[in-house]
């Protein structure tokens, strides 16, 4: 099912690209990308930079979920929320369309996608559904969004990915959740879920490690990811067992083996067992972990896994990394925006305001 010739001309060049090659298009400013809902429950999606100034809108035929930056020709993918059908590219300044991506047939997406680092190609996780079987659909940006193959996520409801910092190795959450558009988001198979993070050579697919959780805490969904330039994968959990369980919600990855992370009593109670996003600061030594149940966002250091602390945000879901050093961008679906330093509890900086109600996901450029 894979374009080999097309692949491996492109991950060849990439390979070729020396670290921050890719960059070269790239604006001074940063940018992010979120969808959102307006005030009509009309769905859209936004380019906005570090100010919080929206540069460009587009709408959406459904709600949108998360997305991606193309790393030098200045586009953005945004992606239906499961299980939709559709992925949107566009210009990131001027909202033009360049091209709706559409699943094959018998296909939706999860949500989320990511570009080879020198925008070749283009990874979505899908839900092949009359089979059950997750799968990674490629597609080749260089010539209008056309799709080249895909692969098995080699699980379960897979839903975000992230390239590893080889650039070749993708990190696959399987989430383990059975669902079917005929059910609409209905989940088919909580007794049985098997979730996993699979790392993958996005090169033929092959599974190169796979990470589960002990098997009691199979009800654990693996949903978000962030990955550090160390290689440290930071994990949001969303746990689908009774309401009055507290299991942990979060977890650690490094070399093939998955680091539980504490959380205070309090702050475990408040999140209700669901987190929401996964960000890692431009330095890779923060994790952060939305948790819009408990209007929080929690966040840890990568180091040794240690809670540093929380910032209290109603509906806050969107999550990335900010300027520098512990620094975040949160967004809320109230449509507040804010800055928020990790060690700097009180200075945080709101954003302009907006009517937008945003969705679950901030996409920086360069995710």
């Amino acid at each position: 099912m894979i374009d080999r010739r097309t692949l491996l001309s492109a991950l060849a060049v990439s390979a070729l690209l020396p670290p921050g090659a890719a960059l070269a298009g790239a604006p001074e400013e940063r940018l992010y990308l979120s969808a959102f809902d307006d005030d009509n429950r009309s769905h859209h999606a936004a380019v906005f930079d570090g100010e919080g100034r929206i540069l460009s809108t587009i709408p959406l035929p459904d709600r949108g979920h998360g997305g991606a930056f193309h790393p030098t020709r200045g586009e953005a993918v945004a992606f239906a929320r499961r299980p939709g059908d559709f992925a949107v590219a566009f210009e990131a300044r001027t909202g033009r369309v360049v091209a709706t991506i559409r699943s094959p047939e018998g296909r939706h997406f999860y949500g989320h996608g990511v570009f080879t680092a020198d925008g070749r190609l283009l990874y979505a996780t899908e839900n092949d559904y009359e089979t059950g079987d997750g799968a990674i659909g490629i597609w080749d940006a260089s010539n209008g969004y056309r799709r080249v193959g895909a692969f098995a996520s080699n699980g379960i409801g897979p839903h975000e990915l992230r390239f590893m910092p080889d650039g070749r190795t993708l990190a696959v959450a399987n989430g383990g959740i059975l669902t079917h558009p005929d059910s609409g988001r209905r989940k088919l198979n909580i007794p049985d879920m098997d979730p996993t993070l699979a790392l993958i050579d996005s090169t033929d697919g092959t599974l190169v490690r796979e990470t589960r959780l002990p098997r009691e805490m199979h009800k654990l969904s693996i949903r978000h990811l962030a990955v550090a330039p160390g290689g440290e994968i930071g994990v949001a959990l969303q746990y689908q067992g009774p309401k009055e369980d507290r299991p942990p919600l979060v977890f650690l990855w490094k070399d093939g083996e998955a680091r539980l992370l504490d959380l205070p009593g309090d702050t475990l109670e408040r999140m209700e067992n669901y987190c929401g996003s996964a960000a890692m600061d431009p330095a890779g030594r923060v994790l952060g972990i939305s948790a819009p149940r408990g209007d929080l966002a929690a966040f840890f250091a990568v180091e040794d896994g240690r809670f540093l602390e929380s910032v209290k945000l109603d509906d806050g879901c969107g999550l990335a990394p900010g300027a520098g050093p512990a620094d975040f961008v949160l967004s809320s679906g109230n449509g507040k925006r804010l800055l928020h330093t990790v060690g700097r509890q009180g200075d945080d900086r709101i954003l302009p305001a907006s009517a937008a109600h945003w969705d679950n996901h901030i996409t920086p450029w360069r995710a």
